[in-house]
């Protein structure tokens, strides 16, 4: 048998019982973000706990990125998973149908807003904003209105780590290196309930002229460019958890009206239950088009993303061309569709949306008790259980730590060893500076286990202010 071309390197035994036990803190083969440091190595989750190869516990109060709704070691969706693998892996979606993902889609249109009856799978939240995208440009083909195209954005925001999907966000530090790459679509500055915005520094309230920006920005445009407006209903990775002002969706929403333009909400962090209903646009009173999601709906069990739309929206495509040009190979995957309806029986059967609402105030009670106060916190904000804790280096003058100094990941180093897990992020400010925490734990966490992650979070920012201040 010849060999491969490839496979030209004399292989020793020793090397390859080197390989097979890896020690955990050498850099690993895969090729991650950080190239120089060695990431940590978890070898089990239990419930609301991953375990190092140490045996080591960590309470993990980020669900892994918002993903983790259920813990870890589910039973019940491993089994659904095993399952459906033995009965049918896999089919071509563009193609053909598993009853899984039929019954996926029929189960998401019943909790999704009225109107919502159709819906798009996807791998994950990154293709199923670019898949919203494309389903955006092509109802207005339908329409007889080529000449809509564009896609507005917020600033900072995130919505994908694509090129079209960071084309449509603006987190700069992932944008900066593909600039060349990227799409022209326009962005406008999303309000903050903290620092106030460029637009409204009212000391008695908003005066929502940050939504009035999207009215100017279309008449700049040419409304009938545009396609469609994207806004997350809580801001996640690219501000930390920060909310909307009061009323700033309801007029976003009369702009959308005024000039046809599709309002797409991306709920890959909000929806299933993040913050105490089912999609953040439910809690908010938004009324959009088109719904993003992924993260929570598989439980982290598999990959799993798409959009829902509204039925009338669909209708134009089945009335015109007949259809949706758009798919991916693992689109609607029967395994990952079985493990979402797991994953949402759960949901369901246990309350936990319910749950979360119930407990919101468990968590925000601790964090600001315990997080609150400290030198080195400007700001505890957020909904449900999607926290966000603001770092600064003057606590009066809400003063962000130097861009480039790596405090939100120094603050979360230090959480580590404090044995809870954390998500930080930073240029939530101005695009560079800005640096914050996320705390997002799993549905199923207990009081214990929330007095717990805020306790620990809390020794970590003390340590992190004994180093900075």
């Amino acid at each position: 048998m010849p060999a491969c071309r490839g496979d030209t390197r004399e292989r020793s035994p020793m090397l390859d019982q080197r390989n097979a036990r890896q020690d955990p803190g050498m850099m690993s083969r895969v090729i991650s973000p950080d190239l120089r440091q060695p990431a940590p190595v978890f070898v089990r989750g239990e419930g609301v706990e991953l375990i190092g190869a140490d045996g080591r516990r960590y309470l993990d109060a980020a669900s892994g990125v918002g993903v983790t709704c259920l813990g870890y070691s589910v039973p019940e969706v491993a089994e659904a998973i095993r399952a459906q693998a033995d009965t049918l892996q896999y089919l071509h979606a563009l193609r053909f149908e598993a009853p899984p993902a039929r019954e996926l889609a029929e189960r998401i249109a019943t909790i999704t807003p009225d109107g919502f009856g159709r819906v798009f799978f996807a791998s994950g939240g990154s293709e199923a904003a670019e898949s919203s995208f494309k389903f955006a440009r092509q109802y207005w083909l339908e329409r007889g209105q080529p000449e809509r195209w564009r896609i507005v954005g917020r600033w900072p925001s995130f919505h994908g780590n694509t090129l079209a999907t960071l084309s449509a966000g603006w987190h700069a530090e992932r944008r900066k290196r593909h600039a060349p790459l990227l799409l022209p679509f326009t962005h406008i500055e999303m309000p903050n309930n903290y620092r106030g915005c460029g637009h409204c520094r009212r000391a008695d309230g908003c005066s929502l002229a940050c939504a009035d920006e999207l009215e100017r920005t279309l008449l700049r445009l040419g409304p009938d460019t545009v396609a469609a407006f994207i806004a997350e209903p809580v801001v996640g990775a690219a501000a930390g958890a920060m909310t909307p002002p009061d009323g700033y969706f309801a007029r976003i929403r009369e702009i959308c009206d005024r000039y046809d333009i599709l309002l797409i909400v991306d709920e890959v962090i909000t929806g299933f239950g993040r913050i105490g209903c089912w999609f953040g646009s439910q809690r908010l009173g938004i009324d959009p088009d088109l719904i993003i999601f992924a993260k929570g709906i598989s439980g982290g069990f598999v990959p799993l993303g798409g959009f829902a739309a509204r039925s009338s929206l669909v209708d134009a495509m089945t009335e015109g061309s007949g259809r949706f040009e758009h798919n991916f190979t693992f689109a609607a995957h029967p395994v990952a569709a079985a493990a979402g309806l797991a994953v949402l029986r759960i949901i369901e059967r246990d309350k936990l949306v319910e749950r979360v609402a119930e407990l919101e105030g468990k968590l925000f009670g601790e964090l600001r008790a315990r997080v609150g106060s400290l030198p080195v916190v400007g700001d505890v904000r957020g909904m449900g259980f999607l926290a966000g804790v603001e770092l600064v280096a003057d606590k009066a003058a809400k003063a962000t730590f130097a861009a480039g100094m790596g405090v939100a990941q120094r603050a979360a180093s230090l959480a580590l060893d404090e044995g809870v897990i954390v998500y930080p992020g930073n240029g939530g400010v101005d695009g560079d500076a800005g640096d914050y925490l996320l705390v997002m734990p799993p549905f199923v966490a207990s009081e214990d286990d929330l007095e717990q992650m805020c306790a620990r979070l809390a020794r970590a920012l003390e340590r992190l202010g004994g180093e900075l201040l």
